[in-house]
C-alpha cells in the first residue's frame, strides 16, 4: 500500500511538503455507486493517512460509518476497520459545508443523474478548492457535456465504476476526446494504478462503451417482454444460456438501475434518432419509480419452442451494437471484450462471439435483426461492415503479438483458457514461428486486461463434456496440439506474476523456460473441481526437475496446495525470480540468450523414468474442503504411467486419464459446485 511519499499519491494529495495533507470527497456517499465507493477509498487511503470524507445532503449520511462496519465486518480484523473508519468524515450538506481548514484533493462525484445538479456542485468545488481533481461516477453523460467551460476542467474527468461497488476495482475512463489533460490523466492513473485498479480507456461518447451494451440488452429484454409476452425469468432463462447474465434480475437487484439503462439509451439516442434506441411504454413506470420490481419467479424456463427468437433478438441487439461501437471507435475490440465478460459477467464478450460465429452469420443474424424491427438509421447504429477480416483486430481479442528487437512477444489478455482462447493463442503463435526475424517468443500478461499469468481452464468449457469420455478426450488433444507447438520450435518463456494456477501452470511449462515476479504463486488445483491436469500437468514439471523434488511435486498434485515461486526457483523449474517492475525487460533478456545460445536451455526429460507416488498426504484442499478417493486413485496412475513413457505417448496417457476424470462423477459434482461458487462435496471423499 503507497504511503503520502509515494509518487502516486503525493502529486494530488500533498504536492508541496509545507502543505497540508488533502483529502478524497465521495459526493452522494448515501447512493448504491457513492457509498460503494466511500467503502474502497476509506479501506485504501486509510494506511497512507488520506481523510476520506463521505459527503451527502441526506441525513442518512452520518449511518455511513456503521454501514461501513456492516459492509466490512466479515473482511477484516475489528482493528483494521476501527483504522478505517476512523479515517472518515461525515459531513451532511454540500462542498461549502467542509470543514475551512480541510483542503481537497480529489472529488469523487456521484450525485443524481442531473446536469443542472452536477454542474453547479462542480463550481462549488472550483471555487473552493481550484488545484482539486473532480472525476464522476456517470453512467453516460460524456466528459465534454459535465465539465466543459469550467475552470481546470483538464483535471475534470469519468470514471465509470461497476457493481459490485465496494469490492469491485474496475473502471471505464473516457480519454480520446475528453476534456482531461493528457498529464492530468496520467496522475491520475498512476494515482489509481498505485490503488490496485484497473482502467479501461474509451472514447468520451454518451454511454461509454459498457453500458450501450449492458442497458442495451436490457431494452431489447423490455421490448421481447412487451411483443411476446413472455415472463421476464423466462427471457432470463435464454440471456443466462446465450450469454451467462440475466438482465432482469440485476435491474430488479440495483435499485434505480432501470432509469439509469434508460436514461443511457436515450442519451444514445441524442446522438442518432434511430429506432434502436426507442424506449417501450411497458418500461416506463419502472424507469420513474426506482424501487417498482419487475416480476420474476426464479426458475422459469423459456417455452423451447421461443427459444431461438429470443436468442436471436437479443443476439443481433448486441451485434448491433457492438458494430457501432467498433465503427465509431467507441472502444477496441478486446477493450469492448473485455468489458463484457470482467463488468457485465458476460460468459464470452460480444467480440469473442462475432469470432465464434464467423463474419458472415454475425452479417445475417443483424440484417435480419434491425430488418424484422425495423431499425431506422441501421447504416450509422449498426454497421455490418465492420464484421470483417480487415475491419478490425477480431483474431486479437485474447491474444496479441508484438516483436521486439528479434523476441516475439505473447500478450495474454485472459486469465482462463476457453476455446477461443487456444484457438486465438496457436494463430498468434503461428504468425510468430513464421516470421524469420523473430528468434524467441515471450508469453506474459499484457498487464491491462490480464495482470495475472493465468487462473486455469474456463470451467464453462468443459460443462458440455461432462460424463462424455471421448468428447472430452477431443477437447484435451485440441488444446494439447496448440500447448504442444510451444516446445517445437523456437525458444519460448514463460513470464509468471501473480497466480499461476492449473491449465495456467500447464501453459507455462510447455514453454522452454520460465521466469517469475517476485511472490508469484501457482498451484494445480484440479483435484477441488474432480478432474486431473489434462495439458501436461502430470508428468511435465517431473520432466523439468531433478528427482528429488518430485515426492513434493506429487503432493502438490495430489492436494491441489499451493506453492510459491521461490520454492520452484528451488527446483529449478523457475530459472529467475526477479522484481515485478522488472520482469518484461528480463523475461524479453532471457529469450534473447535462449536463442543466441549465451543462456543454457533448461533440462528437460524425453524418456521414461520411475515415479513412485505416495498417498500420504493431506486428504483436503487448502480451504478443508475433502478430496475424492477415486480421482487419487486415477490420479496416481496417471502420474505414474504418464512419467514411465517417452514424452509423446505420456501426453497420450496423461489425455486419457483426463478424459476419464471428466467422465466420471468428480468432474460433475466438482464443476457445478465450483460455477455455482460452493464447496463440492464429492461421492467418494477421502477421509
Amino acid at each position: 500500500m503507497p504511503s503520502l511519499s509515494d509518487p502516486t499519491l503525493r502529486p494530488l494529495f500533498q504536492p508541496r511538503d509545507d502543505a497540508p495533507v488533502r483529502a478524497v470527497v465521495v459526493a452522494g456517499a448515501c447512493g448504491n455507486v457513492g457509498f460503494g465507493k466511500l467503502g474502497q477509498f476509506a479501506r485504501l487511503m486509510a494506511k497512507p493517512g488520506v481523510p476520506v470524507v463521505a459527503l451527502d445532503l441526506s441525513p442518512a449520511v452520518h449511518e455511513a460509518p456503521d454501514r461501513l462496519r456492516a459492509a466490512f465486518g466479515k473482511r477484516f480484523s475489528p482493528e483494521e476497520i476501527d483504522a478505517i473508519v476512523a479515517n472518515v468524515r461525515v459531513v451532511q450538506g454540500g462542498i461549502d459545508d467542509l470543514p475551512k481548514d480541510l483542503a481537497v484533493g480529489f472529488v469523487f462525484e456521484a450525485i443524481p443523474e442531473r446536469l443542472d445538479l452536477k454542474h453547479a456542485f462542480y463550481r462549488s468545488v472550483r471555487a473552493r478548492d481550484p488545484e482539486a481533481f473532480i472525476f464522476s461516477a456517470t453512467s453516460g453523460f460524456p466528459s465534454t457535456m459535465l465539465f466543459e467551460g469550467l475552470p481546470g476542467a483538464e483535471r475534470c474527468g469519468v470514471m465509470h465504476p461497476f457493481f459490485p461497488h465496494l469490492t469491485n476495482k474496475l473502471w471505464e475512463v473516457p480519454t480520446t476526446g475528453a476534456v482531461t489533460g493528457e498529464s492530468e490523466l496520467k496522475t491520475v492513473r498512476r494515482f489509481l494504478a498505485g490503488l490496485g485498479m484497473n482502467l479501461i480507456t474509451v472514447k468520451d461518447v454518451p454511454a461509454f462503451a459498457a453500458d450501450r451494451i449492458f442497458c442495451g440488452m436490457m431494452l431489447e429484454a423490455v421490448r421481447i417482454h412487451a411483443d411476446t409476452g413472455l415472463h421476464p425469468a423466462q427471457i432470463d432463462d435464454v440471456c443466462k444460456k446465450a450469454l451467462g447474465t440475466s438482465p432482469f434480475f440485476v435491474h430488479n437487484l440495483i435499485p434505480g438501475a432501470n432509469y439509469l439503462s434508460a436514461h443511457c439509451m436515450e442519451l444514445m439516442g441524442g446522438e442518432v434518432d434511430s429506432t434502436l434506441f426507442s424506449i417501450p411504454d411497458a418500461w416506463k413506470p419502472y424507469i420513474e419509480d426506482p424501487s417498482k420490481q419487475w416480476p420474476y419467479e426464479r426458475g422459469q424456463t423459456c417455452p423451447p419452442e421461443r427459444f431461438a427468437e429470443v436468442r436471436d433478438r437479443m443476439l443481433g441487439m448486441l451485434l448491433s451494437l457492438t458494430a457501432g461501437i467498433v465503427a465509431h471507435q467507441v472502444a477496441t475490440v478486446d477493450a469492448l471484450n473485455f468489458l463484457c465478460e470482467n463488468a457485465l459477467a458476460f460468459r464470452a464478450g460480444t467480440p469473442a462471439l462475432v469470432e465464434e460465429l464467423g463474419f458472415e452469420a454475425a452479417r445475417d443474424l443483424v440484417t435480419r435483426f434491425v430488418e424484422g424491427r425495423g431499425i431506422t438509421h441501421a447504416d450509422q447504429v449498426a454497421p455490418i461492415r465492420v464484421f470483417a477480416e480487415d475491419a478490425a483486430p477480431w483474431h486479437e481479442v485474447y491474444v496479441g503479438t508484438a516483436v521486439h528487437g528479434g523476441v516475439g512477444l505473447l500478450s495474454l489478455k485472459r486469465t482462463t483458457l476457453n476455446h477461443a482462447f487456444v484457438a486465438q493463442l496457436d494463430r498468434a503463435y503461428d504468425r510468430l514461428a513464421g516470421d524469420d526475424t523473430v528468434k524467441a517468443i515471450v508469453l506474459a500478461p499484457d498487464g491491462t486486461y490480464s495482470q495475472e499469468f493465468g487462473h486455469g481452464a474456463d470451467l464453462d468449457a468443459f460443462v458440455p463434456v461432462l460424463g462424455k469420455e471421448e468428447a472430452a478426450l477431443a477437447l484435451i488433444e485440441r488444446w494439447k496440439r496448440t500447448l504442444g507447438k510451444l516446445r517445437g520450435g523456437k525458444p519460448t518463456v514463460a513470464a509468471l506474476v501473480g497466480r499461476v494456477l492449473g491449465g495456467g501452470l500447464e501453459l507455462a511449462v510447455s514453454c522452454h523456460a520460465r521466469i517469475a515476479g517476485q511472490r508469484t504463486r501457482l498451484a494445480f488445483p484440479e483435484t477441488t473441481v474432480g478432474v486431473i491436469p489434462g495439458l501436461g500437468g502430470c508428468h511435465y514439471v517431473h520432466r523439468l526437475v531433478d528427482a528429488t523434488h518430485w515426492s513434493r511435486v506429487n503432493e502438490i498434485l495430489l492436494t491441489g496446495h499451493g506453492f510459491g515461486v521461490d520454492e520452484a526457483a528451488q527446483w529449478g523449474l523457475v530459472s529467475q525470480v526477479v522484481p515485478i517492475p522488472e520482469l518484461p525487460a528480463a523475461s524479453m533478456k532471457l529469450a534473447a540468450g535462449l536463442a543466441a545460445g549465451s543462456v543454457p536451455m533448461p533440462a528437460f526429460r524425453e524418456g521414461p523414468a520411475t515415479v513412485q507416488v505416495s498417498t500420504d498426504v493431506a486428504t483436503t484442499n487448502e480451504a478443508g474442503v475433502p478430496l475424492d478417493a477415486e480421482l487419487r486413485t486415477l490420479l496416481v496412475s496417471t502420474i505414474i504411467d504418464a512419467n514411465g513413457a517417452e514424452v509423446a505417448d505420456g501426453g497420450a496417457i496423461e489425455a486419457r486419464g483426463a478424459a476419464r476424470s471428466l467422465a466420471g462423477s468428480s468432474s460433475k459434482i466438482g464443476v457445478q459446485a465450483m460455477l455455482r461458487g460452493k464447496p463440492p462435496q464429492f461421492e467418494h471423499p477421502l477421509s
